[in-house]
């Protein structure tokens, strides 16, 4: 097969191999004493922290289809912020992450009616991931439409 240079592999690794992140993250206690993320539940009481190895491939959807790839997601905008005026890390700015998901619906010329599914960050504790939730609330809300579509998180 000829080399196709307009696709790239991406990947991504995390591997705890000192302990100086993980004593930051329990003297701030931000860490779950038992381990486990209970994000966006009632439990909730800090992350877990674990390793892990992705990889995927991004390719134009074009290229995908000609070359009969199975398509998980298609990637139509992608931003980042942070306003720096939230106390910690697991407390987000509401108002900062609604603004940010707008802004990529506009730059992608997508609707947020359109949406069925949202891939969340969940700090796992009781403080951050309402903060969360009301973000997600507060951009989806109008585009629930009458029959009070789901929208999953």
């Amino acid at each position: 097969m000829a080399p196709n240079h307009r696709q790239a592999l991406v990947t991504a690794a995390n591997l705890i191999l000192e302990p100086g992140m993980f004593q930051m993250f329990r003297n701030l206690q931000m860490l779950s004493p038992d381990s486990t993320c209970k994000a966006f539940d009632h439990k909730a009481n800090g992350f877990g922290r674990g390793e892990g190895v992705l990889a995927f491939v991004l390719k134009p959807v074009s290229a995908a289809v000609r070359d009969g790839d199975v398509i998980r997601a298609v990637v139509r905008g992608a931003a980042s912020n942070q306003d720096a005026r939230t106390p910690a890390l697991s407390q987000p700015n509401p108002v900062a992450q609604e603004r940010l998901i707008r802004h990529v619906y506009a730059q992608a010329g997508l609707e947020l009616g359109q949406t069925r599914y949202v891939e969340a960050h969940g700090t796992g504790t009781a403080v951050g991931d309402p903060i969360e939730m009301r973000a997600i609330g507060g951009a989806f809300r109008e585009g629930r439409g009458r029959a009070g579509e789901p929208l999953y998180v």
